[in-house]
């Protein structure tokens, strides 16, 4: 079982280029239920984990930058938190229960201990593999394409050589 505490990590931007404007600059609170922005004076906004695919993080010489895939990509500037803390806090707030195997010990007969089976950056990936037959579809589409555009030019530059008469077609005007 996973446990359902929060997590507010303060002061996080959206990542850009430097000098592009002025750093928008919020809490995020991380749970079992997702990400809740929180923004001064707005209504606080949540993202649950199944809108996210897939989570990674980057190490930055000034901050750790937490990358978030769904419907797009969303990179975070997450300063004063190291690259181990945030891995590890995200890992615990995306384990959901059925990721989670508790284990009693047979001596000491305490407490069942918690340890994640899997990330949900490992599954995120095998949500990410079932979507690629589409681009196989933009694949096969794309060589259909260029074949009959192939095709035309060549009919067209046998016809100009001479090799290819369109007289059974019956008098052109």
């Amino acid at each position: 079982m996973t446990a359902s505490t929060t997590t507010t990590i303060r002061g996080v931007s959206y990542y850009s280029r430097p000098g592009a404007r002025q750093a928008d600059v919020f809490d995020i609170a991380l749970s079992s239920d997702g990400i809740t922005i929180q923004r001064p004076g707005r209504n606080e906004q949540h993202l649950s984990w199944e809108r996210v695919s897939e989570w990674e993080l980057e190490e930055r010489s000034d901050c750790v930058l937490l990358i978030l895939r769904g419907g797009s990509v969303t990179p975070l500037m997450v300063k004063g938190w190291t690259l181990e803390d945030l891995e590890t806090v995200m890992r615990e707030a995306t384990a959901s229960p059925e990721d989670t195997a508790v284990e009693d010990d047979p001596v000491d007969n305490g407490p069942p201990v918690v340890q994640p089976r899997a990330a949900r950056r490992r599954s995120a990936r095998r949500r990410s593999a079932r979507r690629q037959p589409r681009r196989v579809w933009r694949v096969l589409a794309t060589v259909a394409l260029l074949g009959a555009l192939a095709t035309a030019v060549t009919v067209v530059l046998l016809q100009s050589a001479g090799v290819i008469s369109w007289s059974f077609l019956g008098p052109v005007a």
